[in-house]
């Protein structure tokens, strides 16, 4: 990448938003007398939509169902799991309801091997129907199965940062989604303490493509959000660009502004392996 800004057309942007939704819940017990002032604290997180074998899967980074099942065990009741596809509807539609069970449901991959982070689940039908009505599409094997990933260098990351959440139990949840351009870093410009076991890929955050004066946000709430490749359109006089999904946002190294993230490729193609050989073995 360059130095100059890269400010991306909303017309562009639309597709990959389609792509992306937050899934909410609430946490209630002793966590939140002690920290919510004994009301149930609200949960953000950021995922996207993917389609393999013909059945649509909500993909996250695999530490955020790692520490709400330890908070589970610890006695803590996580509830009112919802689909919030906010950052593509126009109109004041409320987020979807969806039966989601952490152990029974989720599958996710935290630290297995230091450094990886991965987690889906199953979306539903009757829940696939509904987003598709609202506009959400999944990303197609076409978009995430391609072998020509290293031709998509411009990153741009997706994602919805907890500072950005404002909710009210008697009101509307009002949230600021973000898109950012992503500069690459290699592995030996890094801090130590975001280096882990398991290859993931570093980039460091180009809040100049913002466009905003107030780009000083803390991405915190933006792991498991969709990291996707651009390349420029062939087409003559078209700032445009193609996209792949190339990663899954997974560490934020804050005093310095890099981040990891791992790849999205090996996680699909195995959830895709999975399901031929067990059907019923995801949802």
């Amino acid at each position: 990448m360059n130095n100059a800004p890269v400010i991306i057309e909303e017309s562009f942007l639309k597709p990959m938003h389609r792509h992306f939704i937050n899934l909410t819940c609430l946490v209630s017990g002793d966590y939140a007398k002690t920290k919510n002032n004994g009301m149930p604290a609200f949960y953000n997180i950021s995922a996207f939509i993917v389609e393999v074998d013909n059945r649509w899967f909500a993909i996250t980074a695999g530490h955020i169902f790692e520490k709400l099942k330890e908070a589970q065990n610890e006695g803590v009741k996580i509830s009112n799991w919802k689909i919030d596809d906010s950052i593509v509807s126009h109109n004041s539609a409320h987020p979807y309801p969806i039966p989601l069970d952490i152990d029974r449901d989720v599958l996710y991959l935290s630290d297995d091997v230091p450094g990886m982070d991965y987690a889906c689940f199953e979306i539903g039908n009757l829940a696939r129907q509904a987003l598709s009505e609202q506009g959400i599409q999944a990303i197609s094997s076409g978009i995430w199965s391609a072998d020509d990933m290293p031709k998509y260098s411009k990153w741009i990351l997706i994602g919805t940062p907890e500072s950005g959440v404002v909710f009210d139990f008697n009101k509307p949840t009002r949230k600021l989604h973000v898109t950012i351009m992503l500069k690459p870093v290699p592995v030996n410009e890094i801090p130590a303490d975001l280096i882990k076991e398991y290859g993931r890929c570093y980039a460091s955050l180009d809040r100049s493509s913002i466009g905003s004066t107030d780009n000083q946000f803390d991405i915190e709430g933006m792991s498991g959000g969709p990291i996707f490749g651009l390349k420029p359109t062939t087409q003559p006089n078209s700032s445009h660009y193609e996209y792949r999904i190339i990663g899954i946002q997974s560490g934020w190294y804050k005093s310095s502004d890099h981040i990891a993230f791992c790849a999205a490729q090996p996680f699909i193609e195995t959830l895709e392996q999975c399901i031929k050989k067990v059907p019923n073995s995801l949802g």
